[in-house]
């Protein structure tokens, strides 16, 4: 019987901080909002930076295979 009254006071307890905590959640899911869509920018910079990285590193390698076919082979 203990064990059921307690339980049920855990529960309250539970159910009390969530009603309580609704009020925040506004605040919490847009801070949420705006981390995702700073995420989305980031995400694209990324990107961005990736596809350049490639790109230079291809140009990189022609460089270097150019460099080569000149080699005098002393």
């Amino acid at each position: 019987m203990n064990r059921m009254i307690t339980l049920s006071a855990i529960l309250f307890a539970f159910l009390a901080f969530f009603s309580l905590s609704a009020c925040t959640d506004e605040a919490a899911e847009a801070e949420m909002n705006r981390l995702k869509d700073e995420n989305a920018v980031l995400q694209g910079q990324l990107d961005s930076l990736q596809k350049n990285l490639d790109s230079m590193n291809a140009y990189n390698d022609s460089v270097k295979k150019s460099l080569e076919k000149l080699d005098m082979h002393l």
